[in-house]
């Protein structure tokens, strides 16, 4: 599919319907294929959704409930180092390792490694028109929503990082 303009009226409407059932990107791509047979990725889907200006419900995460410290009197209290900005762990708490190849993958503008929360991994690139694909190491792996918006953010720090 190249554009929104592809979809009748219908299908606009009935994927309007998933996104305030609460569907998830993932599930919304998954229901593309199995009821219209118009297949996309993961990428595709959220530009579809952005064209289409639909807007998915935010996944509503409870809070821990925070424990209550003991006090530590006088001199020995110390106060907690911020972090540095960029680091902060994303909701959901799934870190996500990305490292950038020495040598690219062929037809790819850069390319690496992510390394996810539970120690899954795949391979990533960025092809020439900006698309962005991934290989996952174990077949049938498909990172999280919470774990792609980590690796979303680790990626646009690493190629910061790294000039690019």
């Amino acid at each position: 599919m190249s554009t929104a303009k592809s979809l009748t009226d219908e299908q606009i409407e009935i994927i309007r319907q998933w996104a305030e059932e609460g569907a998830e990107l993932s599930e919304i791509q998954q229901r593309l294929t199995s009821e219209f047979e118009i297949k996309v990725t993961y990428l595709e889907t959220r530009f579809l959704l952005e064209d289409l200006r639909i807007e998915l419900k935010p996944i509503e995460v409870p809070e821990p409930e925070k424990e209550e410290e003991p006090e530590v009197e006088g001199d020995e209290a110390s106060e907690e180092a911020e972090a540095p900005p960029g680091s902060e762990m994303p909701a959901g708490g799934e870190e996500v390792m990305v490292t950038v190849d020495t040598v690219l993958r062929p037809d790819a503008l850069i390319s690496g490694q992510a390394t996810f929360s539970g120690g899954q991994t795949a391979a990533w690139w960025l092809d020439q028109m900006g698309r962005l694909g991934m290989d996952p190491s174990e077949p049938g792996f498909r990172p999280s929503e919470s774990e792609m918006r980590s690796f979303q953010m680790a990626l646009q720090r690493t190629i910061q990082e790294s000039g690019m």
